[in-house]
């Protein structure tokens, strides 16, 4: 069977030079076809690997270049979850907004909404909350008690079917907030 290098290195002999059909000519086609078939196999592989999205073992650079596993964090248990904070880390442009927050958490498989605290002026609203002026300094963080991750496809077969907790969600908040605030947490 001619594999599609060798018969592009079949078309590239001159025509009146060389017979393509000779048999030393026919193998040597084939073994530096094969050669380069393989090549481009391994190309196509180093491509899917420069992805964050989808590298498998260029992972372990992809956390050393990117100053990971977080050091708060330690070491994320899943393929799917380092995968996922390299590929965070890789595109996170940053910011000090509530939709960055939001995005940040998502990230990492939380769902939750912020609450700013306003301190309390002369036309605030009778039933606003008494807050003094360092209120305005403080944020908080509403999620559920538990987050639970299950198992996808892109988990390995060592990983397990399900874990949970929310000690990621407090520890990427809080390296990530400015450091001028108080952030809190509430959870229900």
């Amino acid at each position: 069977m001619t594999t599609g290098h060798a018969e592009l290195l079949k078309r590239l002999l001159p025509p009146v030079a060389y017979d393509s059909q000779a048999p030393n000519i026919s193998v040597e086609l084939q073994a530096d076809g094969k050669a380069l078939d393989a090549a481009k196999g391994s190309a196509d592989a180093i491509l899917a690997e420069a992805d964050p999205r989808t590298t498998y073992y260029l992972l372990p650079d992809w956390e050393r270049e990117l100053g990971l596993p977080d050091p708060c964090v330690g070491p994320l248990p899943t393929i799917a979850q380092r995968r996922d904070a390299v590929a965070t880390k890789a595109h996170m442009k940053g910011g000090q907004s509530i939709p960055f927050f939001i995005g940040l958490a998502a990230s990492l498989g939380y769902t939750i909404t912020i609450t700013e605290f306003k301190h309390h002026t002369v036309d605030s609203d009778m039933d606003t909350p008494l807050y003094s002026e360092e209120w305005r300094f403080a944020w908080q963080i509403n999620a559920s008690l538990q987050t639970i991750r299950d198992m996808t496809v892109d988990s390995g077969v060592d990983e397990p079917m399900r874990s949970w907790g929310n000690q990621i969600l407090e520890c990427a908040m809080g390296r990530f907030r400015p450091s001028h605030s108080t952030l809190l947490f509430s959870y229900t």
